[in-house]
């Protein structure tokens, strides 16, 4: 398989982790168990951050699976 180019946001994703401070849904509700990707189980996904328990971050940003996997934000933690 060739490399993704670095404008590709799956190429990104790849190379970040989600905040430790991301949470959502799917993180409380049980799924089938087939060993998807439970981030992507709903399609509908609501996301929220743990500092703040709404849908944006301390950095008055906006939180989503996308969102918060980038270092550059100030309120970032790896996992």
């Amino acid at each position: 398989m060739p490399d993704a180019e670095p404008d590709d946001p799956t190429a990104v994703e790849q190379q970040t982790v989600p905040c430790r401070n991301l949470r959502h849904q799917g993180m409380y509700v049980f799924t089938d168990g087939r060993g998807r990707d439970p981030d992507k189980d709903y399609d509908n996904t609501i996301f929220w951050c743990l500092k703040t328990m709404k849908g944006y971050g301390p950095d008055d940003e906006s939180v989503g699976i996308h969102d918060c996997r980038s270092p550059a934000r100030s309120c970032h933690e790896p996992l």
